[in-house]
C-alpha cells in the first residue's frame, strides 16, 4: 500500500476528502470502545450480503472484540436507532449513506461503496463533520489506475478523462499522476447529458485510451452501453473502475471486492473509538484486485499479460514508490 505525505493545511471538506483519495492517507487508530455496529443497506444485493458475512468473519478473528452487529435495510429505516457515541453505523452505498447522514450528528457513520463526488455532496448537504462522518471510498487512487494503464498499454502517451461539473475539480490530480508515468492527460467536460457522446468522440480522436472514474453523472446504467460501443468503434480501450464495467466491455479495471472492503471496515471498527475525532478521514480502498478483459484486448489487438503478473508488477511499483 502506498503511503504518501499529507498536506495538513488543507481545510475545505471536499478538497480534504479528495486529498485523502489521491494520496492514500490512513490516520493512526486508537483503542476500541464501540459496543455495537449497525450495517445499513438499501437492498440485500449479493455484494452487500457478502460484505456483512466477511465483516463478521473479520471481527471473529479478533478474540478481544465483542461487537454486536445489527443489519437493516432502508425498508426498515424507522429501526435505524443507535446509541449515540457508542455505536458505529456502516452505510453500504450512496442511498444508505444519505439515510445515515440524517442521524444525530454525534453518531459515527462510515460509508462504503460510495464515490468521492457523492460523499462530498452528502457531507455538504447534511452539515456533518469529518471525524464522525467518513468513508472507504469507491474510488481507487489515480496513481493505482495509472499504474494499471502503464502495465496494459506501455506505449500509450495520451489518456482521456470525461468529467462533469462535480468531478472537473479533480483534473489536475489526474494530470499529476499521469505525468509521473509519462502520460499526457486530456479532459473532456460534460456539462449536460447531450454533451456526453460528442465529448467522448472528441477525446477518442486524439487519445490512446479513456480512463473512467466513478462519476454517476457520466457513468451509470443508461450511459454504459453507448460509451463502450462508441469507444469500440474508435478501436480505443476504456479502463473502468469495477468488475461489471470490465464484463460490459472495458479492457481492465482496478477494483476492491466486498470482502476486501469488509476487511478494511472491520479494521476501522476494531481500532477506532469515540472521542472528539474518532473515525479516520475518508480513505481509498486499502486492498485491491484487478480484472482484465482478454476478449476485448484481442478485438483491439492489444497483447495482455496474465492478471496475476500484472497485479504483481503493480504491487512492486507501489513498493518502489513507497521507499
Amino acid at each position: 500500500m502506498v503511503l504518501l505525505k499529507l498536506n495538513r493545511k488543507v481545510r475545505m471538506k471536499g478538497i480534504l476528502a479528495f486529498v485523502m483519495l489521491v494520496l492514500g492517507f490512513f490516520m493512526p487508530f486508537v483503542a476500541h470502545a464501540y459496543i455495537g455496529v449497525t450495517i445499513v443497506m438499501s437492498v440485500q444485493t449479493p455484494a452487500n450480503l457478502e460484505f456483512v458475512e466477511q465483516f463478521n468473519a473479520e471481527l471473529a478473528k479478533n478474540k478481544q472484540v465483542n461487537l454486536k452487529v445489527n443489519v437493516i435495510t432502508l425498508a426498515d429505516e424507522e429501526k435505524l436507532v443507535v446509541a449515540d457515541n457508542s455505536e458505529l453505523v456502516i452505510a453500504l452505498g450512496v442511498k444508505a449513506l444519505e439515510a445515515a447522514s440524517k442521524l444525530k450528528r454525534s453518531t459515527p457513520v462510515l460509508g462504503v461503496f460510495t464515490p468521492l463526488p457523492a460523499f462530498n455532496s452528502i457531507i455538504a448537504k447534511s452539515g456533518r463533520e469529518l471525524g464522525n462522518f467518513s468513508a472507504i471510498l469507491l474510488d481507487q487512487p489515480f496513481s493505482r489506475q495509472m499504474s494499471l494503464i502503464k502495465q496494459v498499454l506501455p506505449k500509450a502517451q495520451k489518456i482521456g478523462v470525461l468529467l462533469s461539473n462535480t468531478s472537473l475539480k479533480y483534473i489536475e490530480y489526474v494530470r499529476d499522476e499521469g505525468e509521473k508515468r509519462g502520460f499526457s492527460i486530456e479532459g473532456g467536460k460534460v456539462k449536460q447529458e447531450t454533451d456526453l457522446i460528442p465529448q467522448l468522440r472528441k477525446l477518442l480522436d486524439s487519445v490512446d485510451a479513456i480512463l473512467a472514474i466513478p462519476d454517476p453523472a457520466i457513468y451509470n446504467r443508461e450511459t454504459a452501453q453507448p460509451i463502450l460501443l462508441t469507444s469500440y468503434r474508435y478501436q480505443k480501450p476504456i479502463f473502468g473502475y469495477s468488475q461489471s464495467y470490465v464484463r460490459a466491455g472495458a479492457i481492465a479495471a482496478v477494483y476492491s471486492t466486498s470482502n476486501q472492503l469488509a476487511k478494511q471496515a472491520a479494521e476501522i471498527a476494531i481500532k477506532a473509538r469515540p472521542s472528539s475525532s474518532y473515525l479516520p478521514l475518508p480513505q481509498v480502498p486499502k486492498y485491491f484486485s484487478i480484472m482484465l478483459n482478454y476478449q476485448v484486448a484481442r478485438s483491439l489487438n492489444i497483447p495482455l499479460l496474465d492478471e496475476d503478473e500484472v497485479l504483481q508488477r503493480m504491487l512492486e511499483s507501489d513498493a518502489s514508490e513507497d521507499m
